[in-house]
């Protein structure tokens, strides 16, 4: 019986193809990371490796004899396959550099200025941009949910510090007084819709010039201000400047 060409075999060896090569996209450039924690690379790199398997299988059997041709499975493949292009495409993460870019650090001897945390659950675990003899914390971008933890932990030995952080601006009224603030970053724990704003307290004169969402740097020294007849710890800011959007959109923690 002559061989002919099985086109279901075929369609479906090249969905699972595209399919695999898009996550393997996603883990190799860091954009899975728009979706879900880091956590997740080794199951992407497993299901790429899965569809490839499945697309290779395709290909060898492409002129199996049958007498059945079914083509509902290929949903199974197209559909994530749609869901995948058209939110890469809104994200606008097509132009991400394949192999990514670096730390960011714009003063490698930040890696160098070390602090073992001492927050229960996290005892040991190294901090960076620690400067104990000129009393001064550069958050870097990685780092903000454990400064955060650390310092909010126990506020007195960091009392009188200068400290660096960055964030977008969020001064809801329903969180702050007119002269409050806080640089928040976004913290992810499974995947974006479990997401929620963390960052410092900070009291500023010229809050009300800021504009929501904007990515600032701020700078200032940490103190305890009054708060409705308690202590609280806030960052009084004395510098403010723009800057750009970090590479890694949420911050993890662990």
């Amino acid at each position: 019986m002559k061989k002919t060409l099985n086109p279901a075999r075929l369609l479906e060896g090249c969905v699972a193809l595209l399919l695999a090569l898009g996550l393997l996209w996603l883990a190799v450039t860091k954009c899975f990371q728009h979706y879900v924690t880091p956590r997740t690379l080794p199951y992407l790199y497993f299901a790429a490796a899965a569809l490839a398997a499945v697309a290779i299988l395709d290909f060898k059997n492409l002129f199996e004899i049958v007498h059945v041709r079914r083509y509902t499975q290929l949903l199974a493949l197209l559909i994530p396959l749609a869901l995948l292009a058209a939110s890469t495409n809104a994200e606008g993460l097509w132009d991400t550099p394949l192999f990514g870019q670096g730390d960011g650090l714009e003063n490698p001897t930040l890696l160098e200025q070390t602090y073992e945390m001492t927050a229960y659950g996290y005892e040991g675990r190294v901090l960076h941009g620690y400067d104990e003899a000129g009393k001064t914390i550069t958050v870097l971008e990685d780092e903000t949910y454990f400064w955060l933890t650390e310092i909010y932990t126990d506020p007195t030995p960091f009392l009188g510090y200068t400290l660096t952080t960055m964030g977008q601006v969020m001064k809801d009224s329903k969180f702050f007084t007119w002269d409050c603030f806080s640089p928040v970053r976004e913290l992810m724990t499974c995947c974006v819709a479990d997401t929620y704003n963390i960052g410092f307290k900070c009291q500023y004169d010229q809050t009300q010039a800021l504009s929501e969402g904007d990515w600032l740097t701020v700078t200032g020294t940490l103190e305890m201000a009054d708060a409705d007849g308690a202590q609280e710890l806030r960052l009084m800011v004395t510098h403010v400047e723009e800057c750009e959007p970090p590479q890694e959109p949420y911050v993890y923690a662990y």
